[in-house]
């Protein structure tokens, strides 16, 4: 016998695949229970609070509180992001995000760090840094960037964190960090779209408040 679940306080959060953005899911089932002999996992069918988006299948853990998994997968594509993000990085991102959603996280890191290299040989070419920087690999590339003033030492540190559980994303490996799990995969993630916001979006959305300013005074 399942002990029963207090939908009020789950956490029924996910990414809606009509809205395309981070909601908390509206229960509209009981939770539905697979027989299993390997978890208890209940499944729900959950609407978009906005009330306009299509039903989505999900699977709750009860372990860690969260939903793991949704159903259809959201189509994340290059034109759901920001416009000041240049195409291949959006690209990038995308699949990365693809890959989160089918649980597939050696994807989603190798993908991250795919993102950051586009997104470095994009500023080294803004920049025209010497000695051919491009062909170098992406370690010294990314302390090109920072030696040419165009990331902060926390950036230069974050990229380089990436590029590491890149690394052990696509390589076989001795080292733990082989098997990528969830929550590796997720902060990931995180730091990576926070480097693309932080490179990309946050200096385009500032020049156009500027811009604004400018115009109207």
């Amino acid at each position: 016998m399942n002990e029963p679940i207090d939908l009020r306080s789950a956490n029924l959060s996910y990414f809606c695949r009509g809205c395309k953005q981070q909601v908390r899911g509206i229960p509209l089932t009981d939770p539905q229970y697979r027989i299993s002999a390997f978890h208890d996992d209940p499944w729900l069918i959950c609407r978009c609070p906005t009330r306009i988006c299509e039903l989505t299948f999900v699977i709750y853990n009860r372990l860690n509180d969260r939903i793991y998994q949704t159903f259809p997968y959201p189509h994340s594509s290059a034109e759901d992001y920001h416009k000041a993000i240049p195409e291949k990085v959006r690209v990038d991102l995308a699949e990365s995000d693809r890959c989160m959603n089918a649980q597939a996280y050696k994807g989603v890191v190798v993908m991250s760090r795919r993102a950051i290299q586009n997104m470095v040989l994009d500023k080294i070419k803004e920049k025209v840094i010497p000695e051919n920087i491009t062909n170098k690999r992406l370690v010294e590339q990314i302390d090109a960037l920072f030696d040419n003033g165009l990331i902060t030492k926390d950036l230069k540190e974050t990229a380089h964190e990436i590029r590491h559980f890149g690394n052990f994303g696509a390589h076989p490996s001795d080292d733990i960090l082989d098997n990528t799990t969830y929550e590796d995969a997720q902060i990931i993630d995180v730091l990576t779209f926070d480097l693309i916001r932080t490179i990309y979006i946050t200096p385009f959305e500032t020049a156009q408040l500027k811009k604004k300013r400018t115009t109207t005074s």
